[in-house]
């Protein structure tokens, strides 16, 4: 996920009180700045970045692109350091504040909304947080006042989670994005319980990735330059990588929800996309144990215990082992 790999097309300076050598530094610093950044070499691009805002301090897109790289490197949304998400999401806020939505490139409203669904989640924990320790409260605790801070910890993480979505809806009207946007709103629908939605958003996750697939597939047949030719395969294989993270999300679902059909047709493809995630030979057994096909399920459990890095006494195994010996 690179959204500033467009920066390259964006680099005129808009700010006409600089100098036209200072404007000709500016986007040099632009420049570098986002090609280190598609490169996945942070440090670099935060290094051009600084640079450039000692010319313009108020340069919009590379306090954006300053943003994405604290969002990057912040922590996880349930730890305990925040501090960088709180810096990215501050940023990054106060660079949309700066113009009305619909004169917002995409990358900015994309890594914005990410924020915000970071700070959901972030809300999200410290409810789960509280409500177990609600539920441990020894005697000179309050476990109400807890269970309260709780609820407003949960419609905290709503109203963000409802801000983040509509952030991304923005991206769906205008065209733009669009794989990325749908994969996030489906992350953010089942985040909020939506079932609606999120079985919506996959499938129109779906379609987008099939489309991007289809463009890189063409791109590799077309030209004759090896490099090229490299660097769209492993495109290829990192969006291979992103369906089949959505696509167990949604077997997940559909397991949980009793759906076993669907579940088996997304452990169906996730496995012949990729025979070697041995995990989803244990999921797709379940489901093949739900729908009665007990041989096939005992085959897909003896595929997950010939991995030598399955513990044997995990929790997994002991049912794999459970259900071959039934």
């Amino acid at each position: 996920m690179r959204p500033f790999a467009l920066l390259s097309l964006l680099l005129a300076c808009a700010c006409s009180s600089l100098s036209s050598e200072e404007a000709a530094e500016l986007a040099a610093y632009q420049r570098r700045a986002a090609l280190y950044f598609d490169g996945g070499r942070y440090d670099q691009s935060l290094a051009q970045i600084e640079r450039g805002l000692e010319i313009d301090p108020e340069d919009y897109k590379l306090n954006a692109m300053k943003g994405g790289i604290l969002l990057l490197r912040s922590g996880d949304a349930f730890g305990t350091d925040h501090r960088q998400l709180d810096a990215a999401t501050e940023l990054l806020q106060s660079m949309y504040d700066e113009r009305s939505a619909d004169r917002h490139e995409p990358y900015l409203l994309l890594n914005y909304g990410r924020a915000l669904q970071k700070q959901g989640l972030r809300r999200l924990g410290e409810a789960i947080r509280l409500d177990g320790q609600a539920a441990r409260a020894v005697a000179e605790q309050d476990p109400q006042a807890m269970r309260e801070q709780a609820r407003a910890q949960r419609a905290e993480s709503e109203r963000l989670l409802r801000e983040a979505d509509a952030m991304l809806a923005q991206l769906i009207e205008r065209g733009e994005l669009l794989r990325l946007a749908h994969n996030h709103r489906l992350q953010i629908a089942l985040q909020r319980g939506d079932d609606v939605a999120f079985v919506a958003e996959a499938k129109a996750f779906q379609e987008q990735m099939q489309k991007a697939q289809d463009q890189v597939r063409k791109e590799i047949e077309r030209t004759n330059n090896a490099d090229y030719e490299t660097d769209q395969l492993e495109l290829l294989r990192m969006l291979r990588g992103e369906e089949l993270g959505v696509r167990q999300l949604v077997a997940e679902q559909h397991y949980a929800r009793k759906q076993f059909d669907l579940a088996l047709a997304e452990l169906d493809r996730i496995l012949e996309l990729d025979p070697r995630r041995t995990t989803d030979y244990y999921n797709r057994g379940r489901v093949l144990l739900e729908v009665g096909r007990a041989e096939e399920a005992k085959a897909d459990f003896r595929r997950f215990l010939a991995d030598p890095t399955v513990p044997s006494n995990s929790d997994k195994a002991a049912f794999a082992l459970k259900a071959i010996e039934r």
